[in-house]
């Protein structure tokens, strides 16, 4: 232990106070200032009269033993570090103070392991260094001394040793090229004693050490690299070296391991074989004479290898989304760099379609590891990586298979660190190729796939790249000659926590019935695999409603609701517990009002209304066509059917059709009788002719009749383009005052039955153009 009053500090104190104290107190031991570990001694202290003495070890009080009146001692026993005393008087007010610094050691041992070394630069005198070590430490100060001369009783030089450190020590001086021998001693004393070694002779020749080479330019091919080195002596050279690629460049990291020793060679280029392509090495080199010390190691030279065409197939696999069943994602895992046999520059995912024999090639980035393709039943998919000089074999992406039986009794045990998978064989009899394990962050399969791939004879699998507080899904696939069964589980992770968020709720629908939507939380708020939500709906009347939806649903119909205010929230629970409670939303449930007895009402008024209107347009109609037969009344003396009537017979039936603003009405009938004066005979009647302007004053009454079966007209006076028709004076008295009002109309069975006037009506009083009852002329 280092003394804790610094040496010096204590020295000078002690001799201040000794000027003026030399009387006073006055500390000694018995063995002296240095003393060898593990001795025993005593510490004297001599102080004036009247004083009141304490002893102290470095800074511990000590209990002395009184030797007179004036002097105390302390026993130190069995000292292992150097230590200070003191010794303090207090007579009176003042203080007087003395202490001691006693050094423990050991006297110095036999230098042992000397050796010597003649480093040869060019041409120039060699410099002889020699190093050695003690035997033992001292832990006091001691000299060293090494003695050289060229010959047992010849004069020597003597160098003083430089410590490395406590232990180990050097000297060296220059050594003319014409000596062939040098003898060492060497020479160690301190103040407990002295040590010498013997006397060692070195041949230089055997001692000599050349100086490291100089590295040239290294060439090298995919496979070996080429050194050259220059040196003024004729030499041999040893090569190391060391893979680099996955280091820094930093010179101090390019350092070869010590164990790729390359063949010494010669005075020769030296050739590194065995070497992997397109990997940065790291060479250096050292030098030996014929005989004598290899030269220190040359600084590093760093260089890298050619590349090759990579020669192993991608490990590919897919995934296909349910909803696009046409298309294919295409993954595939990285080659190592012993593998890609040089840096990869892309990779090319080729289609080929059987049936239409048509290839599609898609280059894809280095930096990507999936692709989406368009399949098809007869298309073949393959993937291969290219470097510089060329591409891997193409990896067949295998979608076209059977469906097997899966792999059965399947286990999943999770931990904190991993997950562990065990399966059985679905089906003895048949031969398996090998199982695939694929796994995925929950919902992020096209993202997150990974897989690794298992030979047949294995039925388990230890899933170590799983994130905690993570939810994971995946499938164990079982692969047979034409045929693949598949496994799945879901919801598996490693550490869980309580959710630290809560899923956003949203209010769907009205009235009585309510649908809640809610987000997903995000992510690293989950936790771990979500078990289930829990809905509260609260009101200010009835007591909280809780409802529990399994984590796989995200929506959640609420029926019946009474009429309240209501406050909704959703939180989410996994294994550990429940989440904290998200934002609420608020909705109003309204109470029901009895329309329908309103609404009822307001039906039948609007039947009612347009009930009456329909009728009311009828009427209208009917009135309106007989009003626009009326408008024009030729002179029906000269018509053609007025002659034959009169010449034939008393009674024409006209057909007359209604305008076209109804379709529902009915064919009109009008029926024409003549009742004659003084029963003259029909036969003798004057027929006159359309030009004359007068005509008979001829009777006429006018009957409507209903025909619903006829579809078509018939009438007597076609050929002058011309029908006419005939009423009374009183019945048009009694159409205009119905126009009038056009309200009450005749009903239907005034005309059932023909309606005879008297004689007044003639055909020169009346006339009437039936023309217009076939046009629509509205």
């Amino acid at each position: 232990m280092a003394p804790i009053f610094p040496t010096w500090c204590l020295r000078t104190v002690v001799t201040a106070l000794a000027v003026h104290l030399s009387t006073e107190c006055k500390i000694w031991s018995s063995a002296g200032a240095v003393v060898e570990r593990g001795s025993s001694f005593r510490i004297f202290c001599t102080f004036p009269p009247m004083c009141e003495s304490s002893v102290y070890l470095d800074k511990h009080l000590r209990q002395p033993k009184r030797l007179n009146s004036s002097t105390v001692y302390l026993d130190a026993e069995n000292i292992t570090d150097s230590v200070t005393y003191s010794c303090h008087c207090k007579p009176g007010r003042s203080s007087v103070l003395c202490g001691i610094d006693i050094l423990a050691g050991y006297p110095p041992g036999r230098p042992g392991a000397l050796t010597c070394v003649k480093n040869v630069f060019d041409v120039q005198p060699g410099f002889v260094e020699c190093r050695w070590n003690s035997v033992t430490e001292t832990y006091l100060p001691t000299t060293w001394v090494m003695s050289l001369s060229e010959n047992r009783t010849g004069v020597s030089v003597n160098l003083t040793g430089s410590s490395e450190d406590s232990r180990s020590f050097r000297a060296g001086l220059s050594v003319d090229n014409s000596i062939q021998m040098i003898f060492v001693k060497v020479y160690a004393y301190n103040k407990l004693g002295r040590a010498e070694s013997d006397t060692n002779n070195f041949t230089l020749r055997d001692i000599v050490k050349p100086s490291p080479p100089v590295l040239n330019i290294v060439e090298c091919s995919s496979r070996s690299c080429k050194i050259t080195w220059r040196h003024s002596l004729k030499t041999h050279l040893q090569v190391q070296y060391r893979d680099v690629t996955n280091l820094m460049t930093a010179e101090e990291e390019c350092i070869p391991y010590p164990d790729s020793n390359s063949p010494e060679t010669p005075g020769l280029p030296s050739s590194v074989h065995s070497l992997e392509p397109s990997r940065r090495y790291c060479f250096r080199a050292r030098a030996k004479l014929n005989s004598g010390f290899w030269s220190d190691w040359s600084r590093p030279v760093p260089n890298r290898t050619e590349e090759e065409v990579p020669d192993k197939k991608l490990d590919v696999w897919f995934a296909r989304a349910t909803s696009l069943p046409n298309m294919l994602t295409v993954y595939w895992k990285s080659l190592k760099d012993s593998e890609a046999k040089g840096r990869v520059l892309g990779y090319m995912v080729h289609v080929y379609d059987n049936h239409t024999k048509k290839r599609t090639t898609h280059n894809v980035s280095a930096n990507d590891a999936r692709f989406s393709v368009q399949s098809c039943v007869t298309c073949l998919v393959t993937v291969s990586a290219y470097n510089s000089k060329g591409s891997s074999p193409p990896a067949t992406v295998p979608t076209l298979f059977k469906t097997a039986q899966p792999p059965q009794d399947l286990h999943v045990i999770e931990s904190k660190d991993n997950v562990s998978l065990y399966w059985s064989k679905a089906d003895p009899r048949l031969q398996s190729t090998g199982y695939l394990v694929e796994w995925y962050l929950q919902d992020q399969q096209f993202e997150k796939l990974q897989w690794i791939r298992l030979s047949s004879a294995e039925s388990q699998a230890v899933i170590t790249e799983i994130d905690p507080y993570e939810c994971y899904d995946g499938a164990v696939y079982a692969f047979y000659e034409n045929s693949l069964g598949k496994a799945s589980f879901t919801g598996v992770n490693t550490l869980v926590s309580v959710p630290t968020g809560a899923p956003s709720v949203t209010k769907h629908g009205g009235d009585h019935d309510v649908t809640l939507s809610w987000t997903q939380i995000p992510r690293h708020q989950r936790g771990g695999c979500l078990h289930n939500y829990t809905i509260y709906v609260g009101n200010n009347k009835d007591p909280e409603r809780t409802y529990h939806v399994p984590a796989s649903e995200h929506q959640y119909s609420i029926g019946r609701l009474p009429p309240a205010t209501y406050i909704v929230w959703v939180t989410a629970w996994t294994e550990q517990g429940e989440g904290p409670r998200g934002e609420t939303i608020k909705f109003i449930i309204q109470e029901e009002t009895n329309t329908l007895p309103w609404l009822l009402m307001a039906i039948f008024v609007i039947i009612v209304l347009l009930l009456c209107l329909f009728k009311l347009l009828a009427r209208c109609q009917r009135l309106k066509m007989i009003l626009i037969s009326l408008r024009d009344v030729p002179d029906p003396s000269n018509s053609k059917w007025v002659k034959t009537f009169t010449d034939n017979k008393s009674k024409m039936d006209l057909h007359v059709y209604p305008s076209d603003f109804s379709s529902e009405e009915e064919e009109q009938i009008v029926t024409f009788f003549e009742n004659p004066k003084n029963d003259e005979d029909f036969s003798s009647v004057h027929r006159p002719d359309w030009g004359s302007g007068t005509a008979p004053q001829t009777p006429y009454i006018k009957s409507f009749s209903h025909d619903s079966d006829s579809s078509h007209y018939t009438h007597s006076s076609q050929d002058t383009g011309t029908t006419a028709g005939y009423i009374t004076s009183q019945a048009e008295e009694s159409v205009i005052a119905e126009e009038e009002g056009c309200i009450d109309f005749y009903p239907r069975n005034v005309f059932d039955e023909p309606l005879v006037f008297g004689g007044g009506l003639t055909l020169d009083a009346v006339k009437i153009d039936c023309r217009n009852l076939w046009e629509n002329d509205l």
